[in-house]
């Protein structure tokens, strides 16, 4: 599948999504008349797939060209535009689910390098809480056994006050 550049002239007549070629570069294109081609703009990268209509009074080094695919991707008369056979359907929704693909795989990988970190930073947070609630329940608990002990003595000594020094409880 070959491409040509050729010099863009507009068409007298309107004739949107048509494009007259002269009939001898359509082997060079590897197409036959009344066949899709795309019109690429080099600089923008703008492209609009057309159909040729044959033509004999079109010069070899021109293709006729309406102003409305013109103005699509962005050429005006008497610049040049890169002409290739517009490929296969069957192609183009290869190429499509495989850029999808490519796409969707560097996404995932993305989305697992993020859930990673992410799981690392939620297990690092949750062991440092757990610490932090060991070091804080140690500190309660022998606070409660202090006042614990406090009180036992406290009332040990009014109950010893209350009956005396002799009796048992």
């Amino acid at each position: 599948m070959q491409e040509l550049r050729l010099n863009v002239k507009m068409r007298a007549f309107p004739s949107h999504g048509r494009v007259r070629l002269n009939a001898t570069l359509l082997p060079l294109l590897g197409i036959a008349g009344e066949e899709s081609i795309d019109l690429v703009n080099e600089v923008s990268g703008k492209t609009a797939t057309v159909i040729v209509i044959a033509d004999t009074m079109v010069g070899e080094e021109e293709i006729r060209v309406s102003r409305e695919d013109l103005e699509t991707i962005g050429l005006k008369d008497g610049d040049q535009v890169l002409v290739k056979k517009t490929p296969p359907l069957s192609d183009k929704l290869k190429k499509a689910a495989g850029d999808a693909n490519q796409s969707f795989s560097a996404g995932i990988s993305k989305l697992d390098d993020s859930v990673r970190k992410t799981a690392g930073d939620v297990q690092a947070g949750a062991a440092k809480t757990s610490e932090t609630l060991k070091q804080e329940t140690k500190k309660v608990s022998e606070k409660v056994g202090r006042v614990a002990a406090d009180t036992t003595k406290k009332v040990k000594d009014t109950v010893e006050k209350a009956t005396g020094p002799n009796d048992e409880l």
